[in-house]
Parts: structure tokens; sequence; C-alpha cells
């Protein structure tokens, strides 16, 4: 054998690509020379482009051993390790790299990366320093001091920094993604949107950026557009899972249905497919089944598993006072504190330690900090990793984490993935199962989630008495104006619905112009978004299709809780939606007065109507279809004295029942996580059902 031809050949095979050719002659050169590195180590990068990076390893180490003194060799080490999920030991790889070749800029901007992998952000910023130093026209580097210096919130210096790289580098998309994203972050938005248009001009087909515009867009107020952002995405890449996602939550936004039916089938077709990044979360509002809803979120969670030598949480829950975790990003002006503010207060605290880890914005509310003070330990983790929180949740020694959030905005999945605590529960913020292994209990009730539908959760059911939302009563009206300040005629039968208007959809404006038209003096009271004038107009037209006045449709705006409290004292009856129920909306007419007509679908989200209104004690105004709907609505419509008695009804009775009784539904709980952690210990699992007897 010529070693130099056959190694100048092996060479030239793998620059051309051809892969298996070139291994086949650097295993040929080590079977008559198997000292030979240079061999050992190509043949190791050959394994490593082709996804082997852990018979790569092997490869390259040989030839280290053989030969330690080249830099090269460590670097590509460093690769195969990042690739198995090994961040330590490559960073020591490159480190060795950066020993035997410290002038290579390369090297100490690859050192940057594996450093922020493991969240070391001085040592990160060092390396990354050290390479624009070494070479100040090197964008990668300049890029990952971007990265390095994001996540410390140093926002304006990492702006800098991708700035530096995008104008070395103005055709690597990623560079213009990363500035833009960072004016995003900065609330330069006008800025941000120039940055992409730019980039877009010099790579049209980049769907990425279109993906980035759109949120953009979405940030400015400007719906419609990010909506035509997402078509061309899904131009470039049908399978788009988060592009499809967002389309199909903005034509909702904008009741703007005209392609709603192929979106949904597409979306049901990509579950069913396996299409990555769908959002469990657009199902919820779509026509699916339950057995859909838990694939669809099985295959999100599964983006968040554990890596197998992932710390776990310890084998044992000793005896006494229980650790309850609360863990959300929600903490602040939204509906999950508004519901669960009364909860926090109103726990036993000589048999259970309460502690909340807060993920997300703080707002500084009244409501933040009246959640924040309710807990025996505050934690604000909004800008922890998800393996902080984690670290953070098993050193308090939670005994029971609850999850608030599910598969939502913001959600802290991945820490939740880390199994920080031995028993981990979801309750109260997603309407589904989270299709997770790493989550032990879903908490529901009887209605939104009775044993029958058990095959369709991934999780063991807990069922509490009455109904599974708890209710805060500190809930304060401001005085209501005039009917006329608020655009409703004096002699009116006034139909609201308060939900948001991705809720709406087709099928339910068909059984609302039903109603109307039934009822000449009704008109229809909805909520619109202030920067969402699109979705008014597109409403109108809707249910001027069906025959409807489009005058008829008033549109509340957003508006301080208190005062939109207020609304429902000129609101005469509550029309619930479907598939995806009014959740925190009902129960504010409830508590206000306002009675509230809705069927029980299948799904639990179409079953929180059916779950209040018996808890209130108002069953009779729970309907089993559409038709029962209408005709349910049609006559309390038209019957003023049955209105009038549900009200006092709502008022007086109502607001002492289970629905509203805070102390009883948090006992309740209590109880499920004595027995939760009862089972635990006995090594059992089974469906928990609480009795009102056992309060």
């Amino acid at each position: 054998m010529d070693l130099t031809a056959t190694i100048d050949e092996a060479l030239r095979l793998h620059r051309q690509g051809r892969l298996r050719d070139a291994f086949e002659r650097y295993q040929a050169i080590l079977a008559e020379h198997p000292e030979h590195a240079p061999a050992a180590h190509y043949a190791g990068v050959v394994l490593l482009q082709s996804g082997d990076a852990s018979n790569a390893i092997d490869l390259i180490r040989q030839a280290i051993t053989i030969d330690p003194g080249p830099a090269e060799p460590w670097a590509n080490l460093a690769q195969a390790l990042t690739a198995i999920g090994r961040p330590e030991a490559a960073v020591n790889a490159l480190k060795e790299a950066a020993a035997r070749s410290p002038q290579q800029a390369e090297i100490w901007s690859n050192l940057a990366v594996a450093e922020l992998e493991l969240r070391r952000f001085g040592d990160a910023e060092a390396s990354a320093r050290k390479a624009v130093a070494i070479d100040a026209r090197h964008a990668p580097a300049w890029f990952n001091l971007a990265l390095v210096l994001e996540p410390q919130g140093r926002i304006l210096e990492a702006l800098d920094a991708a700035s530096r790289a995008a104008a070395l580098e103005p055709d690597e998309i990623a560079r213009a993604g990363l500035v833009a994203q960072l004016q995003e972050d900065l609330g330069r938005f006008a800025a941000a949107r120039k940055t992409i248009d730019a980039a877009l001009a010099r790579r049209p087909t980049a769907a990425a950026l279109h993906s980035q515009q759109a949120r953009v867009l979405e940030r400015m107020g400007d719906l419609p557009a990010a909506a035509r952002s997402l078509e061309t995405v899904l131009r470039l890449q049908a399978d788009n899972g988060p592009a499809l996602s967002q389309l199909l939550f903005l034509r909702k936004q904008l009741g703007d249905w005209h392609d709603l039916p192929e979106l949904q089938n597409r979306f049901r077709a990509g579950v069913a497919a396996g299409w990555p990044w769908l959002t469990p979360f657009s199902l919820l509002s779509d026509p699916a089944t339950r057995a859909q809803q838990r694939l669809a979120a099985e295959h999100w969670s599964a983006h968040f598993a554990a890596s197998p030598d992932a710390a776990g949480p310890r084998a044992t829950i000793a005896e006494g006072r229980l650790r309850i975790g609360y863990l959300s990003s929600d903490y602040y002006e939204h509906p999950t504190a508004v519901l669960t503010a009364g909860l926090f207060e109103h726990h036993d605290r000589s048999r259970f330690e309460i502690v909340g880890y807060s993920t997300g914005p703080n707002d500084g509310s009244a409501l933040r900090s009246r959640v924040a003070a309710a807990f025996g330990r505050f934690v604000d983790a909004a800008a922890w990793s998800p393996e902080e929180l984690a670290a953070r949740i098993r050193a308090d020694g939670i005994d029971i984490l609850v999850d608030l959030k599910g598969h939502t905005a913001g959600a802290p999945t991945a820490a939740l993935a880390l199994r920080p605590a031995p028993i981990q529960a979801h309750y109260l913020g997603y309407p589904g199962t989270l299709g997770a292994g790493y989550v032990d209990y879903l908490i529901g009730d009887p209605i939104v989630t009775p044993l029958a539908h058990a095959p369709d959760y991934r999780e063991t059911l807990v069922q509490l008495p009455w109904s599974y939302q708890v209710n805060d009563r500190a809930r304060a009206a401001a005085a209501a104006p005039p009917h006329e300040a608020l655009g409703l005629a004096a002699d009116a039968v006034v139909l609201c619905c308060f939900n948001s208007t991705w809720k709406l959809n087709p099928e339910v404006f068909d059984a609302w112009a039903r109603i109307l038209l039934a009822r000449p003096a009704a008109l229809l009271w909805l909520l619109a978004r202030g920067d969402n004038d699109a979705a008014t107009g597109n409403l109108r037209r809707e249910m001027a299709a069906r025959g409807v006045d489009p005058a008829r449709l008033v549109f509340a705006t957003h508006r301080p809780r208190a005062d939109y409290l207020a609304l429902y004292e000129h609101a005469d009856l509550f029309l619930d939606t479907w598939p995806y129920n009014a959740h925190t909306t009902a129960s504010d007419a409830l508590w206000m007065g306002c009675p509230v007509v809705t069927w029980c679908g299948e799904t639990f989200a179409g079953r929180v109507g059916a779950s209040l209104l018996t808890a209130v004690g108002l069953p009779e105004l729970v309907t089993s279809g559409v038709d029962a709907y209408v005709d349910l609505a049609v006559d309390l419509a038209g019957n003023v004295a049955a209105r009038a008695k549900y009200r006092e009804r709502l008022i007086g009775p109502g607001r002492a029942s289970p629905l509203f009784d805070v102390v009883r539904a948090t006992k309740a709980l209590e109880v499920a996580y004595a027995r939760m952690a009862l089972d635990y210990r006995n090594r059992v699992r089974a469906p928990i059902r609480i009795e009102p007897a056992d309060l």
C-alpha cells in the first residue's frame, strides 16, 4: 500500500462528501497501520458526520492516544461528546484543544458555546472574548458572545455583539434572527421588523425568518399580517408544526374562519403522523376526541423527556408535614392567580408547608403581591434554567409538586420533566392530559374527568367533590356604568359571552344566530381586544351571513378586573362556547349573578361549564346538545321572571355554594395530597375520589 497516496485519496473522497468510500480507505490504512493517528481521527469524523457519535468517540480517542499533540482531534472529540449529551467532557476536550492551539479563534468560540450549555456564564464570556480578541472578524465568536450575554439580561451588550456578527456574515440568517430577537426583547418591534425584512430580502425562502416575522407582527398587534407570514412558512415547510399551530390559533383570534376546517383537518392529520411541535393547546378549542388530545400531548411532552442520567427525586416521603410546591408562570394579573389566591392563603400550615415557584413576570400588581405573600416561601425563578429550578425544588425537599400551567405559553415543562419531586400533579391551568410519564396525577372532578374517561388520560385521575375549580371570594366589582355608556339599548335583552375570541367558531355562531333570530329584542355582547379590530369586523360579517343584523353585536373592550366584573350587572344571560367552555369567565358570571347556559361535551375543556353549574346548584342550565342549548337560551331570553329568579339565587345561595367555598375546596385538595403521599409510601397508585364526608 502506498500510504501517502491512500490517505490523500481518502481525504479527497471525504472532502467530496463520499463518506462511505472515505471510511473504507481510512479503515484499510488502519488495518495495515493501526498506529496511524490521522486515519483513526478522520474515520471518527466520518462516523460523527454520519450520526454515529458513540463509535466516533472511540476512533477519535484512539487517534489522541496515538498522538495527543494536534488540536483538531480534541476539537472534534468535543463535537462528538456534545452529540451524546456530555457537555462537561466536551468542555474538557475543548480546553485541551485550546491549550494546543491557543491562537485559533474557532476553538475558543466553540468552548464558549460548551460552557454556556453548562451555564458557566463567566467562563463562556471569557472564552468568547478571547476568540474575538484573536480575530475580530470571526463572526461566530461575536454571535456566541451575544448568546452568552443574553441569558444574563445584558441585552444591549448582546445586541451589539449580534449586530457585529450580522455585519460580518449578512447572509447567515441566524445572525439577523438573533439581532431581531434582541430588538424584540428590548421592545423595539419596528426595528426588529426592519431587520427581518432586510434579511428576507437576501433570503426570501428562509422559513425561520418568516416565522420570526410573524411573531414580531403579532406583538405589534398586526394579526392579519402575522397570519400571512405564517401562511408563507407553511408554503415553504408544509409540516412546520409551530407555524400550523399558531396560524390556526390566529385564525380563531381573528374570527377569520374561511379555511378553518382545512387547517383543523391538517392539524389532526399532523398529530396522527407525529409532526413535531404541534401545540396540544390548539386542539382543545377544535373538534377533537380525548384520544386525539392525548396523542398530541404525548408528542409534545416527549420533547421534554429527561435524560437517563438526570437526577431523580428522593425515594421516600416522610410522615408528618407535607411540603407542597406550586409551579407556575402565572403569578400576576392572570386567571390562574385570580382563582388560586384564596387557596394559597387557606392551606393548613400545621399540616402543609406551601412553596410557590414563579417562572413568569412580576407585573407589580396587588394580586402578585397577595399571591407571593400567601406562600410560606416564594421563589422568583423567572430567569432560571430548568436545571436550576429543578435543583432548587429538589433541595427544598418538595414532596408534591403541583404544576398549574400545563401546555400553555411560558410553561416550565422542562423543569417538570427533570422529576424534581417524588409526586408530580397537574391542576387547573390546562384542561386536559399532559401526556407525560413524569406527571403522576391530574386533578379534576366527577364531571370534567369521569373515571370512564380514564383511558384517555396519561395521569391517574383525582376527583375533587363538587367542582375541580377553586374560586377566590375576593371578587370585588366596580360600580356599573349605565347601559348607554356601554353601547347597550336600555330595553334590550343582553346575551353575553366574554370569552376570548379564540373560543368562538362557526358552530357556536350558528347556534347564537338561531337564538338571536328567535328573540329579535336580544343583542349579543362580546369581548374585543383593543388591538384586534379585524376580529370585530369578521365576527359581524359572520353574523350577517347567518341572517342577523350585525348591529346586534356589541363589543366591550378589555378593562381592569373590577370594571370587567361590573359589566355582568347589565348581562341577562351568559351563552357558553364549545368545544372549549368558559372557565374563569363562567365563574365570574355566576359570582356576579348572571346565569350561564352550557352543554356538556366529551372533553375536559367542554365539560367545565357543567361542573361549575352543578357545583353552584343550577344543573338544570346544563344541556345535552346544541338543540337543547338553543331551546333553553331562547326560553330564558324571553322569560324575565326566570332570569330574575336565577340572579337572586346566584347572588344569595349561589355565593354560599361549594363552587365559591374556598375553605372546603382547600381542604379537599389537602385530603387529596395526603392520599397521594400515603399511596406513594405504600407503592401504589390508584384513582383518588374525595367525597364531602372526607372533609
